[in-house]
């Protein structure tokens, strides 16, 4: 049976170390567990919010006046050369796993913190690839049915940072299947130990924050791509342009605002130099935002989850 605990503070639950508390909180090890934890919601009236790692959320200073819940599900096998996950299953993890199996296709995943959950629902990605790529199945729960359904990767309407489950909330993540590729072990370790070295190299682990605040988004100004190449000496993808480019165009390194900063080693990562509230996050979000358009005429779309908003403090 599940256990609801009342007023459970979710600021050390996440990466950003923010926020207030919950009004109930459960962990979920199994799909019983979560039917009961929603139906408990549902018949009390009250939101429901599936944390997953808490590692891409910010959560308001007043909190969350609704159900918060996080899976503690970590089955994880093989089937050939097909992989099937549930939710609570870390990301890293899995990538380590699939690499020891001598399976390809989400290396380059390694070193973005989280949950399996999480990852499916804003298509977690880096490097150039995405889990999107390797998804063949998602076996979800309805939240307002209560029912199981199994989506096709097509189904669940990946692009980029998104999918169909952050869009339409209703559909919890309950495992995935990945498609994989047999490759020689050796060298998928190599990939993993690659990627987590960039990352190491970035130091992108070493400050509380949520990673990406921003998605890179795609930029029609021909002569701003232009610029960028050339600087960086690479093709933007996809005609897609790093947040974090955009924010430096604006000179936003280290900009502060109460507790919270623009990173000085990346600068689309928004930091929490200790004590920040929901609101310095927001308001310093703002500014990045409004100075980022007056300088390129691009503008940002928020990345991160933002949990126990209103409306009003959400608008720019």
């Amino acid at each position: 049976m599940i256990t609801l605990r009342e007023e459970i503070p979710l600021a050390p639950l996440t990466t950003f170390g923010i926020g207030g508390a919950a009004r109930f909180y459960a962990e979920v090890a199994n799909t019983q567990e979560l039917r009961e934890a929603l139906d408990f919601a549902r018949h009390q009236g009250l939101p429901f919010f599936l944390m997953g790692g808490g590692s891409n959320l910010l959560v308001s200073d007043a909190g969350f006046p609704g159900v918060a819940l996080r899976s503690t599900g970590r089955g994880l096998r093989r089937e050939g050369a097909e992989v099937v996950v549930e939710a609570g299953v870390e990301l890293t993890g899995l990538v380590r796993r699939c690499a020891e199996w001598g399976l390809a296709g989400v290396e380059t995943l390694a070193g973005i913190p989280g949950l399996v959950g999480g990852a499916v629902r804003g298509n977690a990605g880096a490097y150039g690839g995405s889990l999107a790529e390797a998804c063949a199945s998602v076996r979800v729960l309805d939240a307002e049915t209560l029912e199981e359904r199994t989506l096709s990767g097509e189904e669940c309407r990946f692009g980029y940072r998104d999918s169909r489950f952050k869009r339409n909330p209703i559909l919890v993540v309950l495992e995935t299947r990945l498609s994989l590729t047999p490759a020689p072990v050796g060298e998928l370790r190599e990939r993993v130990t690659a990627t987590l070295a960039k990352r190491a190299a970035r130091r992108l682990d070493c400050e509380r924050s949520v990673g990406s605040y921003f998605t890179n988004p795609s930029v029609a100004d021909r002569d701003l791509v232009a610029r960028f190449e050339s600087e960086q000496g690479v093709r933007a993808r996809e005609g897609r342009l790093p947040a974090g480019w955009l924010i430096d165009q604006a000179g936003l390194r280290n900009l502060r605002v109460g507790g919270a900063q623009v990173s000085g080693v990346h600068a689309n990562y928004l930091i929490n130099t200790g004590g920040a509230s929901a609101r310095d996050v927001l308001e310093l979000a703002r500014l990045v935002k409004e100075r980022v358009f007056d300088a390129t005429g691009v503008r940002l779309v928020e990345e991160v989850s933002r949990l126990g908003f209103s409306a009003e403090e959400l608008s720019d």
